[in-house]
């Protein structure tokens, strides 16, 4: 497994419990319960730190699918709950070469009047 899929499913552990136990790695069947969370590798840049050290910057994508009277405020207490649940532990518990950088960017997509999708960005830097 990479490091990056190794990341991938320690962000995976840590919101296990959010949304119902309902939290899926790319997943690209429908989802039939809400609210769910979708986890997905957005980007990923590298640089050399010194010799033969890589630093990695991989931005993260954690959308929220949820609905409710209010589209726009449905996902917020997931989005809340899955910042708290990786804020804990900026390491993810994979150690001192992984850290969760303490930026979040949210964006609201809105599926039809009642469902909408949040997607928080999160930046997590490892190095190998």
């Amino acid at each position: 497994m990479s490091q990056r899929e190794t990341i991938l499913a320690a962000v995976a552990t840590k919101l296990a419990g959010l949304a119902g136990g309902r939290v899926y790695r790319t997943r690209r069947e429908q989802i039939g319960t809400l609210p769910a969370v979708v986890i997905t590798p957005a980007s990923e840049t590298m640089q050399e730190f010194a010799l033969g050290l890589l630093d990695h910057s991989l931005e993260v994508s954690i959308d929220v699918y949820a609905s409710g009277d209010t589209p726009d405020s449905a996902a917020d207490a997931v989005i809340e709950d899955s910042w708290a649940a990786l804020a804990a532990d900026p390491t993810l518990g994979l150690g001192s070469n992984v850290q969760l950088r303490f930026i979040r960017d949210i964006q609201w997509d809105f599926e039809d009047f009642d469902m909408a999708r949040a997607s928080l960005r999160i930046t997590i830097e490892y190095r190998t």
